[in-house]
């Protein structure tokens, strides 16, 4: 199934924020002595976008194209796709080490050091021991997941090169646009956020 991609939009304007979200549960005793566990592996991520000028003329219907889109996946209800622009893409990313047996692999990308699965690939070019694989592996573009018809050699390094979209929900059921001039619309913040699959 293909999911919607969050449209291109040029009245996105700065702050934009993008939170970090992870789940730990913490747990007290009657010394005061505190146990924490965390139960993701990876965090979520929140986003929170002013949108400054959405143009309703003809000519560019920007207003009426976020506002369908919106609807189109339910407010809350559905997953869609968004491209990040500042985390969208990976060169030379390391996915793992060939063993001789092992022919399937997760995508992921590293920011900092710290790296998370990709599960939305929009292009993929996969790479063994530094060589563009054309043919023998094919990439799951609604999981990420890399599959080799033959094994990669044992301690051959792989890697992807490519772009990635995070899929996302919107927060709330409702969004509200603000009219400030004939045909100029604004969002006062867009709230999504990144989901797991």
């Amino acid at each position: 199934m293909t999911l919607p991609i969050f449209p291109t939009l040029p009245g996105i304007t700065w702050p934009i924020t993008r939170s970090a979200l992870w789940s730990t549960i913490r747990q007290e005793s009657i010394s005061g002595l505190e146990t924490r566990l965390q139960q993701w592996s990876y965090p979520r991520y929140k986003y929170q976008m002013p949108l400054e000028v959405l143009r309703a003329a003809a000519a560019w219907q920007e207003m009426q194209a976020l506002e369908a889109f919106f609807n189109s996946v339910g407010g809350s209800a559905q997953v869609f796709y968004y491209s990040d622009p500042g985390d969208n893409a990976v060169t030379a990313q390391g996915i793992g080490l060939g063993n001789g047996s092992t022919t399937a692999f997760q995508l992921v990308r590293s920011l900092g050091g710290f790296t998370v699965p990709v599960f939305a690939p929009a292009a993929a070019s996969i790479y063994v021991a530094g060589v563009l694989q054309g043919t023998g592996v094919s990439v799951n573009s609604a999981t990420g997941q890399v599959t080799f018809t033959a094994a990669p050699a044992a301690g051959a390094p792989l890697t992807w090169t490519g772009t990635f979209y995070w899929p996302c929900r919107f927060d709330d059921d409702q969004i509200d646009f603000d009219e400030f001039m004939f045909q100029l619309w604004s969002v006062k913040s867009l709230k999504f956020s990144t989901v797991k699959l």
